[in-house]
């Protein structure tokens, strides 16, 4: 059966309409409390908070509205966090679950922290294709939370999109939506990952012990359902390289690209140009993010935390 291709059909969750969150859910039925701003982005993900300061002790209706927010936006951008210091960046992190540790990884996922933390500072590199994060082990993240500690200017680059995930799915047509509805995929793996952007003890490993060190054994599903909203999502990515149960070798390539191309179309991205002191929290769940290279006279300062870690379904 040769790959089809998608049928155009548009998302019914009236993702036009700016009242409308990416689940579906709507903003006016949100209980805002005084002070508070909540809007969609321009894209057809992601939700921007105004009026809150991560770095205050927030009452709790407040945290109750960020998380709401993040389980059905996918990604949330709170601006101007000038006053979060990294140990307040993992205690708000930790609202959505445990410190994500990527254990297993060994010498080629070494975290490096911040005073102490788990919040890792991420200060150089170059473009990351469309991903969702730590999809190379068996349980991801559920939540990564970043903070635009310095940035370059727009014009400079350095831009992170924001794949719509639901949207992806809904956009196949039956035919190809009960192909892949209980279809897995293999994922390139950690050490894979790591040889990719040459790590030396990574391609010292590889010398050693052939490509073959390359594989993983991790499985994930390519439909994906969210456990809050209920949604499902098309959760492949780069990471995708193989398809499980297609036995020719071409067929399981064709399927595989024609994955990739379908996630990766303009419309389903959103664009954030950062600003100094964003702090953007994104659902590994349901949408995939690109980091855009930039030009390296300038520093990209940012401190990332992740919690949470569930098993797709």
């Amino acid at each position: 059966m040769g790959v089809q291709s998608a049928s155009g059909i548009q998302s019914p969750l009236g993702l036009n309409d700016p009242a409308v969150l990416m689940s579906g859910l709507r903003i006016e039925t949100l209980r805002l409390p005084a002070g508070i701003e909540v809007q969609r982005t321009d894209g057809p993900c992601g939700t921007i908070l105004r009026g809150v300061d991560l770095a205050d002790d927030l009452p709790a209706e407040v945290i109750s509205l960020i998380l709401t927010l993040f389980h059905h936006s996918g990604v949330l951008v709170i601006p101007g966090q000038s006053r979060l210091t990294p140990q307040r960046q993992m205690e708000v992190t930790e609202w959505f679950g445990r410190p994500y540790n990527r254990e297993g990884g060994g010498r080629f996922d070494d975290i490096p922290t911040v005073d102490g933390t788990l919040v890792q500072n991420v200060s150089g590199g170059s473009e990351l294709k469309p991903h969702s994060d730590v999809q190379d082990y068996a349980i991801p993240p559920d939540v990564t939370v970043l903070h635009g500690v310095e940035v370059p200017p727009p014009s400079a680059g350095g831009c992170t999109l924001f794949a719509n995930l639901f949207q992806a799915y809904d956009e196949l047509d039956e035919a190809m939506k009960r192909r892949v509805e209980r279809m897995k995929w293999k994922p390139a793996s950690t050490l894979a990952t790591a040889y990719a952007v040459k790590i030396p003890q990574a391609i010292e490993y590889v010398k050693q012990h052939g490509m073959g060190a390359l594989e993983s054994d991790v499985e994930h599903p390519v439909v994906r359902t969210h456990p809050v909203s209920g949604r499902k999502a098309l959760w492949v990515s780069t990471f995708t390289v193989k398809m499980v149960g297609i036995d020719d070798p071409e067929e399981n390539k064709r399927m595989v690209h024609f994955l990739k191309e379908h996630v990766t179309q303009p419309h389903l991205w959103y664009t954030h140009k950062w600003t100094p002191h964003d702090v953007i929290m994104w659902d590994n769940r349901c949408v995939n993010h690109w980091r855009q290279n930039w030009d390296h006279q300038y520093r990209r300062i940012m401190h990332r935390s992740q919690a949470g870690g569930s098993r797709p379904f």
